[in-house]
């Protein structure tokens, strides 16, 4: 490769190492952003959880009221992401979430790309939205998730669990009917001035969207962690093949020196010889 070449692919190379380097810097940014934001949606969620445990005191029939305004329909909520770079992010959450679905239950995708990996598993029709990019964009989703999904009688959640590093989890979750939650710690029931079946199907709604919120947050921790270890890795890789090229350009430099040298020396030689 000659000199000119090998400059320019340096250049090029530079280039895609500092880009890389800015998604790097996002994605870590932003993992970051949603593990501390998870605090806030786990707390919540348990708040929810412990109205809902105080109430069903009041209630005869607890589980059947709270599923008395849903209508037939199970679905199966998957939060995927909606850029790229993730590695095998996606294509590990629809995996799993196929092997899981029962043939009764709608597929609902959450993000760009795992619809398009569903899409190429043979999932002609599919409903989505959208995946949030920044935590800021997780309650008005979970709000339109919620909304979508309030009159299903059953309602599970696949996503991605965030552990050391990159790494990740898949985890499923009940989350319509309710399952079972903690036991209320009053005495007595609490006063209310709203029926209680009627507070019932509210705290029931109100808990599928903290559940959904808490998920999503989870799941864009966990795509960002594995965009951060995609990066890393890319990174790595640009930096092997620029120590290479580096080498080779100076390589080159020392042949084309040598070269020019020759081209004088022969030119000297000729010059006395006349």
């Amino acid at each position: 490769m000659e000199l000119s070449q090998i400059t320019a692919r340096l250049e090029s190379l530079q280039e895609l190492g500092d880009l890389v380097g800015a998604l790097r810097s996002m994605a870590a940014s932003r993992a970051q952003d949603a593990q501390e934001a998870l605090d806030g949606t786990r707390a919540y969620k348990q708040v929810v959880e412990r109205a809902i445990s105080e109430i069903a005191p009041l209630v005869r029939d607890f589980a059947g009221d709270a599923a008395s305004e849903k209508e037939a329909g199970q679905s199966l909520l998957v939060i995927a992401s909606e850029n790229g770079f993730v590695g095998g992010f996606n294509s590990r959450l629809i995996g799993h979430a196929l092997g899981l679905r029962a043939p009764d239950e709608q597929l609902l995708i959450v993000g760009r790309r795992g619809q398009v990996v569903a899409s190429e598993k043979g999932m002609a029709e599919l409903t989505g939205f959208p995946m949030t990019t920044r935590i800021e964009g997780v309650t008005t989703l979970a709000r339109r998730i919620a909304r979508a999904l309030s009159n299903c009688a059953s309602v599970r959640i696949v996503f991605a669990c965030r552990k050391t590093g990159a790494l990740f989890d898949l985890a499923e979750k009940q989350v319509v009917p309710l399952a079972k939650l903690p036991q209320s710690e009053l005495r007595t029931p609490p006063v209310t001035h709203v029926p209680s079946q009627k507070l019932l199907a509210g705290l029931t709604d109100e808990y599928l969207f903290a559940e959904i919120a808490h998920t999503l947050m989870e799941s864009l921790a966990s795509e960002n962690a594995a965009r951060l270890g995609t990066m890393d890795a890319a990174s790595r890789n640009i930096d092997k093949k620029l120590e290479r090229l580096t080498r080779d350009m100076r390589v080159a430099r020392q042949e084309e020196t040598t070269s020019d040298m020759l081209d004088v020396v022969t030119g000297a030689e000729a010059a006395n010889q006349q």
